[in-house]
């Protein structure tokens, strides 16, 4: 894969400050600012996190509204921000890995260990987040405060996830006049980017 993230990341950053807005108005907005938002956004962070966890990576693209829900309802609840650094650090991660993975394949498939993909290595991290976090069966050993980073870990390898995710689920040849999963896999994909 071949990304340049210096000129990708503002369009990633564009659209998911389109996601946020639209997930505000249009789902969070079922209830009045205050208490009862903060308890739908809690409700979706973790609604989503079961779905994402009990689901497999699939081709069809059904993981990307929850991770899309996830991500904003996430982000919502820390009162935080996804920039572009973010969205580079992210990018430069999975180009980083898919090297990586490529380079070593054939030397663990000599030894018969299979790593996986991106997706499915960001999927475990992302998993492992969540659960520590509390949001998957509500059972968690940790703080409070330590729960908020795990929310924030999950928030980073759930950036991660859905970039793979993209990359990794067949889409249709003809460009997407719309912003979903084939627009992410085409940003991710273009042949006039390379890794920077």
């Amino acid at each position: 894969m071949n990304i340049d993230s210096n000129a990708v990341a503002p369009e990633l950053t564009e659209w998911f400050q389109s996601v946020q807005r639209m997930t505000d108005a249009g789902f969070f907005n079922i209830a009045p600012e205050g208490r009862h938002r903060d308890v739908v956004v809690l409700d979706t962070l973790r609604r989503q996190a079961k779905v994402i966890y009990n689901a497999r990576l699939d081709a069809d693209g059904k993981l990307y509204s929850p991770l899309c829900l996830f991500l904003a309802a996430a982000c919502r609840h820390l009162r935080a921000t996804l920039g572009v650094a973010h969205w580079r650090a992210a990018l430069d991660n999975l180009c980083d890995l898919q090297q990586q993975l490529a380079t070593y394949r054939p030397q663990s498939a000599a030894i018969g260990l299979d790593f996986g993909t991106p997706a499915t290595l960001f999927k475990g991290e992302f998993d492992e987040a969540i659960r520590q976090a509390g949001l998957v069966d509500d059972a968690s050993f940790l703080s409070k405060e330590d729960r908020q980073v795990a929310i924030g870990l999950s928030i980073n390898w759930g950036m991660r996830l859905l970039l793979a995710y993209a990359l990794e689920t067949p889409r249709p040849d003809r460009p997407s006049e719309r912003k979903d999963l084939t627009w992410l896999a085409q940003k991710l994909s273009s042949p006039a980017v390379g890794c920077s």
